[in-house]
């Protein structure tokens, strides 16, 4: 079964083990992210201060702030939440 996530931040499909990622902020991309992989960048983002940059199909820099942070912390939680 799989479950569409429109986050603040992240959308896609919630499947059995893995998020498939198709838009960070208004970029499309194509991407499967695994329960680990999740779990990492919860961990990297909880380590950053003040910004941090994500990239978007592997060329597309997104900078990230403050609330664009929170909000997307916040949006991995609930997938791995709704993952396990």
């Amino acid at each position: 079964m799989v479950e569409q996530y429109n986050g603040a931040i992240f959308q896609g499909e919630i499947g059995q083990n893995s998020f498939y990622l198709t838009q960070v902020k208004t970029i499309s991309t194509a991407s499967s992210l695994s329960l680990d992989q999740l779990g990492k960048m919860v961990t990297y983002l909880g380590e950053q201060k003040d910004s941090c940059y994500i990239t978007v199909n592997d060329q597309i820099p997104i900078l990230l702030r403050g609330e664009d942070m929170e909000h997307l912390v916040a949006d991995l939680k609930i997938i791995l939440q709704r993952l396990h």
